[in-house]
């Protein structure tokens, strides 16, 4: 029987470790993908472009040795960008890159490790896209706003910075579905979350509250400082009218309110405070047409 050289030993006791490390990880995150990197990687980088000779260099892997190309969606291999992990997979084990790769079986066992690891990322991220996105709008759904609402107010409860919540309604949406069909609706519903995403900040959040309502949570903002989003959203919706009122035979308003979340207050009363100068804003513009 021959015995592993001390080079085998330490790096099966190194891949232990990194399992053991991967496995602790996973266990404390909530979400498994938020903790998974992949397993460390003690051989010498293998560099595909090199070996396949070449050189698109818009490709992520190119001249960067931090990359294991089949590891990496977007990929340029065959002259196209390579898709969803999973199948690119398919394709990645029969290129002379990755067979070079399965010529040494312990850092084959790495490899097969870490395509399982980067594969269980690629399905959590969906999954996780699924639990917490309106399909629809692709903003954040309600079941999601209950865990950032607990995060976001013991954030300001802290730092003693105000926290403003933005309520905003789709003026006559049971309108649109009634005149228009619910599929010219649902294109419409789509329309509002990409204008709600242009007027935010990146560090703004957005939620479809309920069918035809919208919730966006504005940290170290008040509502005077608010007014600059809903500014910005008024503008994008009168362009939006200017382009589109003719093609969907619909002109989009909205009817918004605000409040602001101060240090030891109720979240609760907060909402209900903005939904009541929403619809405020609402019954004004009814009966000014009125």
């Amino acid at each position: 029987m021959t015995l592993p050289s001390s080079k085998t030993i330490n790096l099966i006791n190194q891949l232990n470790h990194d399992i053991e490390l991967f496995i602790r990880e996973s266990v404390e995150s909530s979400f498994i993908f938020e903790k998974i990197n992949g397993l460390s990687n003690h051989f010498e980088p293998i560099k595909c472009w090199e070996i396949k000779g070449c050189r698109k260099k818009a490709c992520p892997a190119y001249n960067n040795t931090d990359i294991r190309c089949w590891l990496r969606v977007g990929t340029l291999c065959g002259g196209k960008a390579q898709g969803e992990f999973a199948k690119k997979c398919e394709t990645c084990f029969a290129c002379e890159v990755f067979k070079i790769v399965s010529e040494d079986p312990l850092r084959l066992l790495y490899e097969n490790i870490n395509t399982l690891v980067f594969h269980i990322k690629d399905k959590g991220t969906k999954l996780q896209a699924l639990a917490i996105k309106d399909q629809l709008t692709g903003l954040y759904n309600k079941h999601f706003l209950n865990e950032v609402i607990e995060r976001e107010t013991e954030l300001s409860n802290r730092n003693g910075k105000p926290l403003s919540l933005i309520m905003i309604d789709l003026d006559f949406f049971k309108q649109i579905n009634d005149t228009l069909g619910h599929l010219p609706g649902d294109k419409i519903l789509m329309e509002v979350g990409r204008l709600l995403k242009k007027a935010m900040r990146k560090t703004d959040l957005l939620f479809r509250f309920g069918g035809d309502e919208f919730l966006a949570l504005l940290p170290n903002t008040n509502c005077e400082k608010a007014s600059n989003m809903v500014m910005r959203l008024l503008s994008a919706v009168d362009e939006w009218n200017e382009i589109n009122a003719e093609t969907y035979n619909w002109r989009l308003s909205f009817s918004i309110g605000c409040s602001t979340y101060k240090k030891g207050s109720d979240f609760v009363e907060t909402m209900q405070a903005a939904d009541a100068r929403m619809y405020e804003n609402k019954m004004g513009k009814r009966n000014k047409n009125n």
